[in-house]
């Protein structure tokens, strides 16, 4: 069981992802909408893996969030949006990425990454 936190500002998506995530096995440690949230979140809990949104509301970045949670933390990143945006990929393959996916969210496909992420020691 991996545990694993969401940052996600839509919350009927962050609701719906939680859902699924519980359902594969896994154990949502918080669900938050803000990259300040999502940092303190992972100070509190220490998740295996974070679902991380690139794009935030008020204009935050989920990429940016990463880099700030890395001075701390190594946790892995799992991101996904909805944009097709090609530049995004590069800027996030600087932080710890291990997966990037697309919305709308497969949750097959999400099931399989989690699978993937070894759990911290």
């Amino acid at each position: 069981m991996k545990h694993v936190l969401v940052v996600e500002d839509d919350i009927v998506l962050c609701l719906l992802t939680k859902r699924n995530i519980e359902l594969m096995g896994h154990k949502v440690v918080e669900v938050v909408t803000t990259g300040v949230d999502a940092i303190n979140a992972v100070k509190k809990h220490k998740p295996d893996i974070v679902l991380m949104d690139v794009y935030l509301a008020g204009g935050a970045d989920g990429i940016n969030t990463m880099h700030e949670i890395a001075k701390f933390d190594d946790v892995p990143v799992v991101y996904f949006t909805a944009s097709l945006d090609e530049s995004i990929k590069p800027r996030a393959a600087k932080t710890n990425m291990f997966d990037f996916l697309t919305k709308p969210i497969d949750f097959r496909e999400l099931e399989t990454t989690l699978n993937k992420v070894e759990k911290k020691k």
